[in-house]
């Protein structure tokens, strides 16, 4: 019997008001072990997202370019 161990893929969701830099609609990005993607649920647009630890939290930024 062959056993694999499982494949455990954490996502997580966030959602931030108005943090579309392209129209100010609301961002909705997704998390995971090795990228962050944002869609804008106004316009659509795909970016890939930029998480950066500070001393007052985390800060999120949308990078040029579709994801």
């Amino acid at each position: 019997m062959d056993r694999k161990p499982p494949i455990t893929t954490e996502f997580h969701d966030l959602e931030v008001p108005g943090g579309c830099a392209s129209c100010g609609g609301p961002l909705a990005g997704r998390f995971g072990p090795d990228s962050a993607v944002g869609v804008c649920l106004r316009c659509r647009l795909v970016t890939p997202l930029r998480v950066s630890s500070e001393a007052r939290g985390v800060h999120v930024s949308q990078m040029p370019g579709v994801a």
